[in-house]
C-alpha cells in the first residue's frame, strides 16, 4: 500500500469512528431516564420514565382525578402518562397499574384466572383475548384479556394481565380513557397514529420491565 493510500484509509476509518461516536451519543441523549419502583414487600419491581406521576397504595387519589379514572382505589401502584404528552388530543389519561386480586374464597391459579362478574353487574371483569390469550412478562406467562366501555361521551379501554404467583393473584393493566372528539368545544383532534405509537411503546416498556422478586 502506498503512503497516499494508507493515509486515505486512515482518514476514512477515523471519520467512521467519529460518526459512530456521534450516533451513540445521540442515542444515549434520546433515551429517557427511568426510575425503578420496588414494592414495599419486595414482591415485584418495574421501571418507568422519571417524568411520570406515580401513586401508591393508600395514596391513589391524586392519580384518579379524571371523569373515568384509570387508577383504581385498591391499586398497589399506578403510574400516569404525562398530561403534557396528551395535550390537544381526545385522550384524557393513560396508566400502568398493579393490583392484587382478592376473593371470598381460597385463592388458586384457576380462581385468579377467572374473570368473575363485577359487584352489582352480570358482566365479567374482562374478556380473555381469543387472538392473544397469554403474554410473557419477566419470564412469567400472564393471562391476557381486555375490557372497555362508554358513558355520556367518555370511553375507556383496558388491557389486563393476570398471574398467580406464590399463592397471590397479581393483575397488571394498561388503561386509556378519553372523550368523543366532537363533544368538546372546540372539537378535540383524535390522537395521531404517530403519537399513539409513541404512547404504546412507552406503556409496553413499563409493562415488560415488570419482574417478580421472589
Amino acid at each position: 500500500m502506498s503512503a497516499a493510500s494508507f493515509w486515505r484509509t486512515l482518514a476514512v476509518l477515523a471519520a467512521a469512528t467519529l460518526l459512530a461516536q456521534v450516533a451513540n451519543s445521540q442515542r444515549r441523549v434520546s433515551m429517557p431516564q427511568t426510575t425503578t419502583f420496588t414494592a414495599p414487600d419486595r414482591a415485584f419491581q418495574f421501571s418507568y420514565p422519571s417524568g411520570y406521576q406515580i401513586c401508591t397504595a393508600g395514596k391513589i387519589e391524586p392519580c384518579a382525578q379524571s371523569y373515568i379514572p384509570v387508577c383504581e382505589d385498591d391499586a398497589l401502584v399506578c403510574v400516569l402518562y404525562p398530561d403534557k404528552q396528551l395535550e390537544d388530543t381526545n385522550l384524557s389519561d393513560v396508566s400502568f397499574q398493579v393490583r392484587e386480586i382478592h376473593r371470598d374464597q381460597l385463592m388458586t391459579a384457576d380462581v385468579c384466572a377467572t374473570p368473575y362478574p363485577e359487584e352489582g353487574s352480570k358482566w365479567p371483569e374482562f374478556q380473555v383475548s381469543a387472538k392473544h390469550p397469554t403474554e410473557m412478562i419477566g419470564g412469567v406467562r400472564f393471562l391476557h384479556g381486555g375490557s372497555g366501555g362508554v358513558a355520556t361521551g367518555y370511553w375507556y379501554d383496558t388491557e389486563v394481565y393476570r398471574a398467580f404467583h406464590r399463592e397471590r393473584c397479581f393483575e397488571l393493566s394498561i388503561s386509556q380513557s378519553g372523550t368523543d372528539p366532537s363533544l368538546s368545544d372546540p372539537p378535540l383532534e383524535p390522537i395521531t397514529p404517530a403519537r399513539q405509537k409513541t404512547l404504546d411503546r412507552s406503556t409496553s416498556q413499563i409493562l415488560h420491565s415488570f419482574r417478580f422478586l421472589n
